[in-house]
């Protein structure tokens, strides 16, 4: 007999191309929003990290302590301190979000990171146990397929999996600007969309003087908020839209975009983080 996650991952594949319509049936509907925060999404608190490669290492500081040995201190140190401080590690055997919509561009197989004491009610036919440096190593692996890891308390995965308490639960998504799930957060309202945010400290800029306005950043489709845009031949950035994953800032052949992050960035992280899930928990 397939266990309720089997069962979840089949519904979640069937219904993943409504997405869109589901959270703009939500906008459209605030009784239906509230049914669908409490059962969903009440209690999230999800934060979404640019990649190593899109940040100004000169604006960093050493100013952290993070375990093993750093030159720099970089967004997936935030990652790295939590699964060396977890007890239980799970990975996905495949991204339900790229499998769900047949991802064409990047791999299936690089699927979430799960940890705290939900991760080991997950079964053996949905994600596998590994070890702490299996973990890291997966994390390596998605910096370099080009995904964005995305980190927090997501009360959506707790249900579907049947881990237990949404607090026993912490997710480690690794995304594709063309699948994610959260291509949906400019439909829901702001109160539910409002739960996923930047990584603090983090600021993605525009220089007018190096800005061509070619397109590139909005061609590519690379932002999955979509918070770019070309006004009077340069771009705009939507701050309210804007998850500064730093996608932008590796697709712009001028250098026109950057990413920057100020000193105390991965420890402000980190602290929002441990409250969320005590994934010291076996």
């Amino acid at each position: 007999m397939a266990s309720v996650p089997e069962i979840s991952v089949g519904i979640v594949k069937l219904t993943f191309g409504m997405r869109f319509r589901l959270a703009q049936a939500c906008r459209r509907y605030p009784v239906l929003a509230r049914v669908a925060d409490w059962i969903f999404f009440q209690g999230d608190d999800i934060m979404v990290l640019p990649r190593d490669d899109t940040v100004r290492r000169r604006d960093i500081e050493m100013n952290v302590e993070v375990p093993g040995p750093q030159d720099t201190v970089l967004p997936s140190d935030v990652l790295r301190t939590m699964i060396r401080r977890s007890q239980n590690h799970v990975i996905m055997h495949k991204c339900i979000c790229r499998s769900s919509n047949d991802c064409q561009d990047f791999p299936h197989d690089l699927g979430c990171i799960f940890m705290g004491k939900g991760a080991a009610n997950i079964p053996s036919s949905v994600g596998r146990p590994v070890s702490m440096e299996e973990a890291l190593q997966h994390v390596d692996l998605c910096q370099e397929a080009g995904l964005v890891h995305i980190i927090g308390r997501n009360k959506i995965d707790s249900v579907w999996l049947n881990t237990g308490p949404k607090e026993e639960l912490l997710t480690v998504c690794h995304c594709c600007p063309c699948c994610c799930l959260w291509k949906m957060l400019p439909e829901l309202p702001d109160h539910m969309s409002g739960r996923m945010t930047a990584m603090p400290g983090v600021k993605v800029q525009v220089d007018s003087q190096l800005c061509v306005g070619c397109g590139s950043c909005v061609e590519s489709k690379c932002c999955f908020v979509d918070a770019i845009s070309i006004k009077e031949g340069c771009v705009i950035i939507d701050p309210s839209r804007c998850r500064a994953c730093g996608r932008c800032v590796s697709v712009c052949p001028h250098g026109a975009i950057t990413l920057t992050i100020e000193p105390d960035s991965v420890r402000a992280a980190v602290q929002r983080v441990e409250p969320l899930v005590d994934v010291t928990q076996g």
